[in-house]
Parts: structure tokens; sequence; C-alpha cells
């Protein structure tokens, strides 16, 4: 079956699909998109055969149909075999964009939710987040999400998401203000700044008096499954305060502080304060590290660029220092271990000068990367079988994003094609010919690794997962099992809850937050 993007494209994307061949002299295979009613509206001739066996063990074929522009759901033909249905339209994008927001609102923690588009129904839980002792004083860690498909809760990952809802406002305002999610709305804001400052408002609360910043809240070494929140009794407790919880607060805070003070000063500058309190403590603390088993790294210093990034559009002394310190290191795509690039973005918007300028060429230079590692492979993500393991789903989200980041910031007009080139890998232009999200596509997930669909049999739309992890280490049995058979890296993936394939079916906040950036990019 011809493999492609199933959601669809933008008239003005470049638009591809992969077919399967027998080897590598194979001939270029005569191609044709149909309309919905069957009329033919374009015919074509696939490239070259590609030998993808390291990563996909095949040899495929690729076509590309981005002269076809015409609004309308179409089908790709190959051999009389038909692709997955697609759309080509300006709002191709926005369904998806409302799901990926609207599941941030779905997973909140500790409040009831009754939700009736998807049915989600549940009472509040884990109600002693709200008195929970730190230092021997009790205080009130309620609110934010559950993390992944457990019931923790992480700064660092609450501020990656808050960040990517702000800069997604930042650059797309059309998109967010545009942007309805059916669910109770907050007078003045914008339903994605709604959920955002949602998940502030959990960080505030685990800020400590010194400035410093709890790392998480969670159950740790225990991990409860197969019960609603409400249901779970198991003790939950704080870890303490880490420079990069810290270093990653105060990234978000600036930022917050400067998106919220139109709708409202006195959050501004409460996250404005904030901030400012981190910063202290972060420059006589730099190296604190934590004991989290789940988000381990010793390595502080792609969160402290981010503060530094963030804290240097206040305070211009600090300009140098941040052109000279992105200068040396450079910046990759965003992840939970490597969020510089919001730092580096930060700059790029601010004032003119060698600041401004080392951020841009640095994430463009970024982007320049993640483009070339796309050409090695026809699906367009990456054709190096290690770079298949778990979260990499999140990866490639994150490297469109980059190059996304880099367009906005006008450097140049490659960028949204590479960006597109990438997501449309998530969203089935793979060698599984699948979408990584629930609720989307075709084939798509059906069943996450995820306490809603496991306690609901649900699979709240819009929620990306791991996708193909060819690495055993961590992986499920039933994963291993599929690794040890012999299955290609870019085919080890389960569509599989109850049975757990938790290594290659899991998502996360980080990596939703990713999709809803990067279709929202696109929905604009």
């Amino acid at each position: 079956m011809p493999k492609t993007n199933q959601i669809g494209f933008l008239p003005q994307d470049a638009k591809h699909f992969v077919w399967t061949v027998e080897e590598l002299q194979s001939p270029h295979a005569a191609f044709a998109i149909h309309r919905a009613d069957e009329s033919l509206v374009f015919r074509g001739f696939t490239a070259a055969p590609a030998d993808q066996r390291a990563s996909a063990g095949e040899f495929v074929t690729v076509g590309d149909f981005s002269q076809l522009r015409a609004p309308g759901t179409y089908r790709v033909v190959v051999n009389g075999v038909s692709s997955h249905p697609f759309v080509i339209g300006e709002t191709v994008y926005r369904p998806l964009l409302r799901d990926a927001v609207r599941a941030f609102r779905l997973i909140r923690a500790n409040t009831a939710i009754d939700d009736p588009v998807t049915k989600v129904h549940h009472a509040a839980g884990h109600l002693r987040d709200g008195a929970l002792p730190v230092d021997g004083v009790t205080r009130d860690l309620s609110g934010g999400w559950y993390n992944a498909g457990d019931f923790g809760k992480w700064v660092h990952m609450a501020a990656l998401s808050v960040s990517h809802m702000m800069w997604l406002y930042e650059l797309r305002p059309q998109a967010a203000f545009a942007l309805k999610l059916d669910v109770p709305s907050t007078p003045g804001l914008p339903d994605l700044l709604a959920e955002a400052r949602w998940g502030l408002d959990f960080m505030l609360r685990m800020q400590n008096a010194d400035g410093s910043v709890l790392h998480k809240v969670d159950a740790e070494p225990n991990l409860p499954w197969g019960v609603l929140p409400a249901d779970d009794t198991t003790e939950r407790h704080a870890m303490p305060a880490g420079s990069w919880d810290v270093a990653v607060f105060v990234g978000a805070m600036v930022q917050a502080a400067g998106v919220f003070k139109p709708f409202d000063p006195a959050f501004a500058e409460r996250c404005r304060a904030a901030a400012l309190k981190a910063w202290t403590w972060l420059q006589a603390h730099p190296a604190v590290e934590n004991n989290d088993p789940y988000y381990a790294g010793s390595d502080i210093a792609p969160k402290w660029l981010w503060a530094l990034g963030a804290m240097a559009s206040w305070d211009s002394s600090l300009l140098s220092r941040a052109a000279q310190e992105f200068d040396a290191r450079g910046v990759v795509p965003s992840s939970w271990m490597t969020p510089q690039i919001l730092g580096a973005l930060t700059l790029a918007r601010g004032p003119a000068g060698k600041a401004r300028d080392v951020a841009i060429a640095k994430i463009a230079a970024a982007a320049d990367t993640v483009m070339a590692q796309s050409a090695t492979d026809a699906y367009g993500c990456n054709g190096d079988p290690a770079m298949y393991f778990w979260g990499g789903v999140e990866n490639a989200l994150n490297a469109a994003n980059t190059c996304f980041m880099a367009h906005a910031l006008g450097a140049g007009a490659k960028y949204p094609d590479g960006g597109t080139r990438v997501l449309d890998y998530v969203l089935g232009h793979n060698a599984l010919g699948r979408a990584f999200v629930t609720g989307h596509g075709t084939v798509r997930v059906e069943h996450p690794w995820h306490w809603i669909y496991r306690d609901q049999a649900i699979a709240i739309p819009g929620w990306a997962v791991g996708g193909p992890n060819h690495a055993t280490q961590g992986a499920d049995q039933p994963l291993k099992i599929l690794i040890a058979s012999g299955t290609p890296a870019a085919k080890c993936y389960l569509d599989q809850c109850d049975s757990g394939s938790w290594a290659s079916n899991e998502g996360q906040t980080s990596e939703n937050a990713a999709l809803l950036f990067a279709v929202g990019m696109r929905a604009a």
C-alpha cells in the first residue's frame, strides 16, 4: 500500500508517498491521484528505488505529487493499490491541533473530569497533593498534568509543555485565538493560554521560599497501574529541588511574564518575581542534581542555557554572555534533556545585535542538520537505525519544530518543507503506514499505554506515543520479543496497552506539547 501522511497537506506543501518494491533495480512505478469520487487528477512516476534495509528492511521508491494543490480528499493509487485517504486544504491540521491541546485538559491532575466529547469521566484524585509535607510543612502541590501513562507530575515536563503552548501563541497568535476546545472558557484568555496557565499555576506552587523549585510529585518507587486517580491510595511525596528544575522554571516564567501581561498583569508580575527569585538561587546553586530514576541526567548546561537566554531578554548585561555561550555550545532540537533552543528562540526575537544573530544562526544550523538527516530516509525521518529509541516520535516532532522555528525567524524559505517532511513521518508516512497519534488517520494508535485507556477504554484523541523503539534497554517484554525476532528498527512498535508496550506506546506531556506546536505552526 502507498504510505503517506494520512491527515493531509497544506496546498503549498511538498507532498510525497512511499511505495515498497522488491529490489533495488525495480523500475520506476507509475502512480495516479484520485479524488474521493474516483476522478483522476494527477499522474506521475516514482523516483529511483532506495535501499531502506538498514532501518526498515525494505527497498522503496518515493512519489512526488507536490504540484497538486487543489483542495479535496484524495488517494494515491499504484498498481491498482490505493493509499488511505488524505486531505489537501488550508485547515487540514486544525482538528489535530484542537485535540492535541484538548488532551492536556483531559489529563489535568487533582480535578474531576466530565467530558461530554470523549466521555472521559472520573472523580478528582490524589487530593492529598493539596497538603503534602515538604520539610515538615504541608504545602499545596495540586494541579498540573499527569505526565505520561502513570500519575507522576514533573516540573521540567510542565515547563516544556507551557513554553510550547506560549511559543505557539507568540509565533502564530491567529491560530491560538481561533482555537476553541469546547470546554468551560476562562474569560479574557484564549483557550490555549488558559491551559498553559493551569501548568504555570502548578509550577508556582512547586517553588520554595528560597527560590528553588521542587522536582516532582509522585509515588516513586511505587507506580500504580489499573486504577483511576480517585482510587489510588499509594503514598505520594515531593522530590527536592535540583538546578535543572530551577533553570527550566526560570525560562518558562520569564516567558509567561511577557505573554500574560496583556491579559492578567497581576499574574504576570507573580511570574516575573518567581523567575527573579529562581534565577538568584540558580546563580548560587548551579549544579545541584536530583536522583530521579526516570528522568536522570547530570548535564545541567542545556537547561541553564534556556534560563540564560530568557533572562538576557530582561537584563542587557547578560546579552554578551549569552551570545558567547550559545556560540560555543549551539542548539539541538528540544527535549527534556536539551531545551536550550527555547532560550535561543527568546534571544532570536530580541533586540538586534550579536546575541540575536548568534541565536538565529544556531537555530538555522540545527534545522539544517535535521534536513540533512531527513534526506537519508525515504520516509523523511532518519535513515540511521540507532535513532529508533524510546520516544523517537517526540524526537521527530522536535526536529520538525526546529525547522518551523528557523522559518519563523526568517532564516530561510526551505525550512517549512523540511519540517513538514518530518511531521509527515509522524502522521503516517513511515514504514508501518501508521499515524503515531490517537484519533487521527485511518491506521492510527488505538491502544495507547495510558491510564485513561487502561481504566476507561478511551483513547483520548490527539495523544502522541513514543513510536518505534529498537533499544532493548528499558524495553517491555513484548517489545523485546519483537526486537529479538529480527524486526527492523523502524518497525519495532506495538499498539498495546494491557499487555504492556510502554517502551513503544507511551506518550508524555513534553511530546504532546511538541505535537501541538508542530501542527499549530501548520494550522495558521
